[in-house]
């Protein structure tokens, strides 16, 4: 019995640890579309902007620039929207307008 006990705790450690692999990392910035990419962003992408006063349309959804400020969350904020789109700085680079 105790076999059985062993396998769900560390299948339940590998999924956590899977879904705090998730979080942006500390310090670089995202596109908007890349951390809906990564992650569950959409909520924290809609307050971000809204705290910015920025519109929560799809275009600043996507195209807009952010902050990852991390903690176990994945914290963001606002730094701009991208007028001629947002790109991507590539794996382990903050991305740019």
């Amino acid at each position: 019995m105790v076999k059985f006990t062993v396998l769900p705790l560390a299948a339940m450690a590998a999924l956590a640890s899977l879904a705090a692999a998730n979080n942006c990392k500390t310090g670089l910035n995202y596109c908007g579309y890349n951390l809906l990419g990564i992650g569950n962003y959409g909520a924290q992408i809609n307050g971000a902007l809204e705290t910015a006063s920025q519109p929560t349309d799809d275009g600043h959804i996507h195209e807009s620039l952010f902050h990852c400020n991390g903690g176990n969350n994945g914290d963001i904020s606002f730094i701009s929207y991208c007028g001629a789109g947002c790109k991507d700085g590539g794996s382990g680079n903050s991305d740019f307008c």
